[in-house]
């Protein structure tokens, strides 16, 4: 008999120390009697004026410790973290921040390039100073980059290839022996408006139907909307007063000009002539007055047994010198 009150007194206490899982404790809002201490009621359904709103009891998380420090200064944070600003700088005012874990970077694998033993797969020794031919150079191992998959195909042959892309080809193509490949995206054109030339309306601002066939006299005839090019901006004039018109362009005229009357023109531009070749001095026959590759050319008509003048001008490609 003792033994089955020990039993039952057991039970009885274990069933008053045993507490609920958290945020289980049933609560009505304003009463945070039900609720353990510095835990507080919250609703779990939208509340209503006129009648009691219920929820459980909820406690705020616990914040990690704020720590401040001055910028410059990691003597007051933990292991792993740094003095961050959490204000802007003021000359001759101490710069405070708060102690703030800094990120780790993944661990890098040290290696010599040419040599990617140590790398994991996927990775190879990437040179991480400046090699000098016949020394060993020192890299780390950097994860390389996956191509992406290729489809292997036979030029004129799209079956293998996905929706949008052709085979073409990745080889020389040999007449009359199957030609490989790869299914390579096929650029998308833009879309065309189609419209019927002489009516517009179907295209956007600054475009007009363009003929896209051979139009036939009385026949309607098919086209595509196209950009149609700005006009180039002229100046208007009066032929032979230049003022209007900007350095390099003159006044030509745009009309029939008549004598003794005002002709109108635009300002265009004047084609640059090229400065015409230096020539030096030179008598004939003497080639030796010229420069290499000229040869001393006659500028008068030459009479027998008298000096004659001439220039030095440059012979063709591939002439020979008198000297």
């Amino acid at each position: 008999m003792l033994s089955l009150l020990l039993i039952y007194a057991g039970l009885a206490l274990s069933a008053t120390t045993t507490q609920p899982p958290l945020y289980t404790i049933p609560c009505t809002m304003g009463n945070n009697a039900p609720c353990p201490t510095s835990w507080f009621c919250t609703p779990t359904e939208p509340c209503k004026t006129s009648a009691p709103c219920h929820g459980v009891c909820f406690t705020t998380p616990t914040l990690p410790p704020v720590i401040p420090c001055t910028v410059g200064n990691n003597a007051p944070c933990p292991t792993g973290s740094t003095c961050t600003p959490t204000m802007i700088s003021t000359p001759n005012v101490p710069w405070g921040g708060q102690c703030i874990a800094t990120p780790t970077p993944p661990p890098t694998t040290i290696c010599t390039v040419g040599n990617n033993a140590p790398c994991s797969s996927g990775s190879t020794c990437t040179p991480t100073m400046t090699c000098v031919p016949g020394t060993p150079c020192g890299g780390a191992c950097i994860a390389t980059p996956t191509p992406p998959p290729t489809t292997i195909c036979t030029v004129g042959n799209n079956a293998p290839c996905s929706s949008g892309s052709t085979c073409t080809p990745t080889m020389t193509c040999v007449p009359g022996t199957p030609c490989g490949g790869a299914c390579i995206a096929t650029p998308t054109p833009p879309p065309t408006t189609i419209c019927t030339v002489g009516n517009n309306s179907p295209c956007s601002s600054g475009s007009t139907c363009t003929p896209t066939m051979t139009c036939i006299s009385g026949t309607p005839c098919g086209g595509a909307c196209i950009a149609t090019p700005p006009p180039v901006t002229q100046t208007p004039c009066t032929v032979g007063n230049n003022a209007p018109c900007g350095t390099g362009s003159t006044c030509t005229p745009t009309m029939t000009c008549h004598s003794g009357t005002p002709c109108g023109g635009a300002c265009i531009a004047a084609p640059t002539t090229p400065p015409p070749a230096s020539s030096t001095g030179c008598t004939v026959g003497k080639d030796w007055q010229c420069s290499r590759g000229s040869t001393c050319t006659p500028t008068v008509t030459c009479r027998p047994r008298t000096p004659c003048g001439g220039a030095c001008i440059a012979l063709p490609t591939g002439g020979c010198h008198g000297y």
